[in-house]
């Protein structure tokens, strides 16, 4: 019996959905962290191994024949990590054909199959991509942490530390998101702040915060309230962007919206909602209700179909 296998592979956890031939989902797996851009080989290795074993295990599965895998890693663009990842994967489940693509593309599956829509992701990092019905690709974003991932948990992170790192010894703005800042950084004092906002890996650490702004927010704190309103408007502004670029602006697209900081922040989302009601009226903005993972396997199942119809007659 032949599968097929989706993988959506990010920052901060991949997750994996098998399928049978008829496209029915199967099962599962989850494994950490597999952003091609910061994930050392060893751990993007053990995160992929241990989502293909865990969907296997769900499905009551040692082993499969894969006829396609499509993984969607965030990262994708460079093309040695990109080719790091092809060889992890061809290891690990041998398929016939094998595909590796950004993570906003299997989202944008998840969103609206191969039709015209605009997802945004924002998880450790964030990006705005989408498709019109001529075919046409855009993108906003997603250059990693040192010139974009604008709206992202590391730039949430980011943002509050900088706010406390500005601020006086003595300013009452900042003390409740300072002491809470401190104290998920385990740091007595200040000091040790600019060290993680400099450090040129701190990317996971200040993701890390985005729950303690989210909480320290919903604690009555307006400094962190407003850094996750400035998040949420600044990836409204990336999705305008694709929007625009695709002339998609006037139009009632779908724009679907996912990841970590979506899920965490009703604030982030209610926002981009706000934003983009004001400047592109027509657009309907969603949570992405599939999992991406699961337009990874779409994915895979489509672009195989389409290299066996681009095959000769009585090719195997």
């Amino acid at each position: 019996m032949s599968f097929f296998l989706g993988i959506d592979a990010g920052g901060t956890k991949t997750d994996c959905v098998l399928a049978d031939a008829s496209g029915a989902i199967l099962s599962h797996g989850s494994g950490g962290a597999a952003n091609l851009g910061r994930t050392p080989l060893a751990t993007l290795e053990a995160s992929l191994a241990a989502a293909l074993a865990g969907a296997l295990h769900h499905a009551g599965l040692r082993t499969a024949r894969f006829e396609a895998v499509c993984a969607g890693f965030a990262g994708a663009g460079q093309p040695e990590p990109r080719e790091a990842a092809r060889r992890v994967l061809s290891a690990l489940a041998s398929p016939r054909q094998l595909f590796i693509v950004g993570d906003m593309e299997v989202a944008l599956e998840a969103a609206v199959g191969p039709g015209p829509g605009v997802v945004v992701i924002a998880g450790t990092g964030s990006i705005a991509y989408g498709r019109n019905a001529l075919g046409q690709q855009a993108r906003a974003g997603g250059r990693g942490p040192v010139v974009s991932d604008e709206g992202s948990a590391g730039d949430i992170g980011r943002r509050a530390l900088e706010a406390v790192l500005r601020a006086q010894d003595s300013e009452e703005r900042v003390q409740a998101l300072e002491a809470a800042v401190r104290a998920q950084l385990k740091l007595s004092d200040r000091r040790g702040l600019s060290g993680i906002v400099a450090h040129p890996d701190s990317s996971q650490h200040l993701a890390a915060l985005l729950p303690t702004v989210v909480e320290v927010a919903r604690s009555g704190d307006q400094l962190s309230n407003d850094i996750l309103l400035v998040a949420g408007d600044v990836l409204a502004q990336l999705a305008l962007h694709v929007l625009r670029t695709l002339r998609l602006e006037a139009t009632p697209t779908h724009v679907a919206t996912c990841g970590g900081v979506f899920a965490a922040s009703r604030e982030v989302s209610e926002q981009v909602h706000r934003r983009l009601r004001a400047w592109a009226p027509q657009a309907q903005v969603a949570s992405l209700a599939t999992p991406p993972a699961e337009g990874a396997v779409r994915l895979a199942q489509r672009l195989w179909l389409q290299q066996r119809a681009a095959l000769p007659k009585g090719s195997p």
